[in-house]
Order: C-alpha cells, then structure tokens, then sequence
C-alpha cells in the first residue's frame, strides 16, 4: 500500500491506496477528529485492516443485504461472499481492494479503482480534498455491465469521542438493528437514546439507520471548545457505536436505507444501466464550539 500525506493551514491527513481508507485526520493543533489507527502496523497489510482506519468507503452497496440476496425483475442474484463476514456482502468490497492514484496534489488525492463482483461491475473513483477547514470527499461510481443493476454508497468514518462529546441531527424517523445485525421494521417514534434532535451523548451499543435525514449532523467536543460539522446530500444516516468507552462513534452518510434491497421500492438505491455514474459527497468541517 501507498499513504499520502496532505496538509493544509488548518487540517493533515493520510490516504491510502489499499481500501482508499483515511488514517487519520487532525486539526492544526493536532488534535485526533476522527479515530488514528497506528502508522507502524498500517505500514504492514498483514498487522491492518481497513475497518481499524479512520474512514473507509462503502460500495457498491452499505450495510449489510438479507440473506446476502436480492431480486431485480423476478431474477434472484446472489451476491458475492465476503472474506470478513460469514454472512453478508459487508459494505460491498470498495474498502478491502488496492486502489490506483490518478490525481493528487499536496492537499488533494484521488483514486479509482475497478471492480467485477456478482451482479457488480464497476468503475470508482473517489476524491479526498482539503478546502479550508474542511475535508471534502466524493465517490463516484459508473457501472460497466452489460445488464442493469443496483447501486448504492456511503461513507464510513469513526469520529474520535470522549466522555463529554455530544451529537445532534434531524431525522424522520429510523430502522432499528435486529437479528444479524439487520433492521427492523420502520418507525418515525424515537426513544430517548435514539433521539438527537437535541444535544445527547451517545450511549451504549448503537447501530440503527435514521432515514429523512436532513443532510447534516454535528458533533460538539466541550472539553475542547470544538464542533464538527457533517454535511452530505444523501437521505439516510447510521449510527454505529460499540460502547462508550470505544474512542469513537460513527455518523455514516449513506445513499440507501439499510437492507433497501428487500424494501418496497429500494429506497436511495439507484439503478445504473451501463455507463450510467451515480455520485455523492461529504463534508467535514471544523468550527469553534458555542
């Protein structure tokens, strides 16, 4: 694997090439604002692993797919294994393949990668940028097949937390996790530990999509006099922490519901004939808390 290194006044952070994974992300004080994953151990594939990274991408599809099948026109497509998961086509297999650079410069990288995998085909590319005090990203996926099919994104990054950090966004209403880690049925009433319409600590095990979202989410550290801003024109948000006591929590921009292959009217999946290219972005960032 390659890591680059990009820097501006305000903001460094490093890519690598394998699973086009950030490292870590820091202000210009130095401060962790997403999760660091050790720079000696990522220098070895066999020591790292793209889920210990500090943002990973997740296509051609997010989450996970019940029965890691799906149905398009009456035809039943198995999707491919997973060699991290027994069970399901996790977060696609964008994040566990060795990505090419194509562009870069000293605050921006982009790479592509193209993949061929059950129904999937694909061409991706996948923009990091630092602008001011922000870090900009952008995936973009054309479909290569000959045969039309189902599309979807989102990223994964892992926001640095302590006991103090709260969060806050809208959302219509969520899917809350179930067996095998899949959602249950919908529901637009929120129980207080999933309610961050106003500012919470996020507590406890937590892996549930929101749908409806309205397209941002903040994080406000105190101890620090910090906020972080998240900002994505996708619909659809997941929430992931293992505990409290992790070091982080993950605020997932996604373009599709979780498990939206087996939903009436696959919501946020988009379905590309060949050469047709779907996109979305996020950004991060950093503002002085009030």
């Amino acid at each position: 694997m390659t890591v680059y290194t990009l820097s501006n006044p305000h903001l460094r952070m490093r890519v690598s090439t394998q699973g086009a994974c950030l490292l870590g992300l820091e202000d210009e004080q130095g401060r962790l604002l997403l999760r660091d994953t050790n720079p000696d151990a990522s220098c070895n594939p066999g020591q790292w692993h793209p889920g210990q990274s500090a943002l990973f991408p997740m296509l051609p599809l997010a989450n996970r797919v019940a029965g890691n099948r799906c149905e398009l026109w009456g035809e039943e497509h198995r999707l491919p294994e997973s060699p991290v998961d027994p069970d399901f086509f996790l977060h696609g297999d964008g994040w566990l393949q060795s990505w090419l650079w194509v562009a870069g410069s000293t605050s921006s990288v982009t790479l592509q990668l193209t993949s061929q995998c059950g129904p999937f085909h694909y061409l991706a590319e996948i923009d990091y940028r630092l602008q001011g005090a922000s870090l900009v990203a952008r995936i973009s996926l054309t479909h290569l097949g000959e045969s039309p099919c189902l599309y979807g994104a989102g990223f994964h990054p892992f926001f640095w937390r302590d006991e103090q950090t709260r969060i806050r966004f809208l959302a219509s209403g969520v899917w809350q996790e179930g067996a095998d880690h899949l959602p249950t049925d919908w529901s637009s009433r929120l129980a207080p530990h999933l309610d961050f319409r106003q500012w919470a600590r996020p507590q406890g095990w937590l892996n549930h999509c929101y749908g409806g979202w309205r397209g941002q989410a903040e994080l406000d550290h105190p101890a620090r006099q910090q906020r972080l801003l998240v900002s994505s024109e996708c619909a659809f948000l997941m929430l992931y922490q293992p505990d409290e006591g992790s070091g982080f929590v993950c605020l997932e921009p996604q373009s599709h519901a979780a498990n939206a292959h087996h939903l009436a009217g696959h919501p946020g999946l988009q379905l590309l004939a060949r050469g047709d290219r779907m996109s979305i972005g996020m950004t991060l960032t950093v503002a002085s808390g009030g």
